[in-house]
């Protein structure tokens, strides 16, 4: 017998030959050899083999349940939300600017001789203008504490550049040289010694 080559075919067949010599006419003897021959036949009958699996049965595993591989989804970028962003700045909100000083027209009325100190002193930096301002208060105006009001009104009066907005600044930077002090009322400072000789002496401040 030609045996089938095919690539799937891996099955093998094999004959066997029973020979039965029976003599006489015995119904009942040619009827259990019958049976015999029929039972042995039937033996030599290999076991009906199971179809081929399909590759995805097979990748599935023996006897697991056929898992459908999900269709690929497309993401939707737009809705999805990034933990490790960093949070959105909020617009920084500008800067006020100091509120001007109080012109003090009562003071002004009073102080119109300090236009002439002002010119023989003739101070050049805005930290000297302060002291000469203060001295001349506290020496002629009667006014011991000096706060921003009152100097701003001393520059209206000798004719000082008053363009800058921050008139607080140079009161402490004039209390960290020790040139005036803190008083106990907000806002409100003294000369100190230091800070006379800068006026009266010409020493630096």
């Amino acid at each position: 017998m030609a045996k089938n080559t095919g690539a799937d075919d891996h099955a093998k067949v094999k004959v066997r030959v029973i020979e039965f010599e029976l003599e006489g006419g015995n119904a009942t003897v040619e009827n259990s050899i019958r049976q015999l021959t029929t039972a042995l036949t039937n033996r030599t009958v290999g076991p009906k083999l199971p179809p081929p699996k399909t590759p995805k049965e097979l990748h599935a595993g023996n006897g697991a349940e056929t898992i459908e591989e999900p269709e690929n989804d497309v993401l939707d970028t737009q809705f999805i939300e990034n933990d490790d962003a960093p949070p959105a700045k909020k617009p920084s909100r500008p800067k006020k600017a100091p509120k001007p000083p109080t012109y003090l027209p009562e003071l002004a009325a009073k102080i119109g001789a300090f236009k002439d100190f002002a010119k023989e002193k003739a101070p050049t930096t805005k930290t000297k203008q302060y002291l000469v301002a203060a001295y001349w208060l506290k020496e002629h105006g009667g006014n011991d504490t000096v706060n921003a009001d009152k100097i701003y009104t001393c520059f209206k009066t000798a004719g000082w550049s008053t363009g800058f907005n921050d008139w607080a600044q140079t009161f402490h930077n004039l209390v960290h040289t020790e040139h005036m002090r803190k008083t106990g009322n907000t806002g409100e400072f003294a000369v100190n010694p230091l800070g006379e000789d800068a006026v009266t002496k010409g020493t630096d401040a």
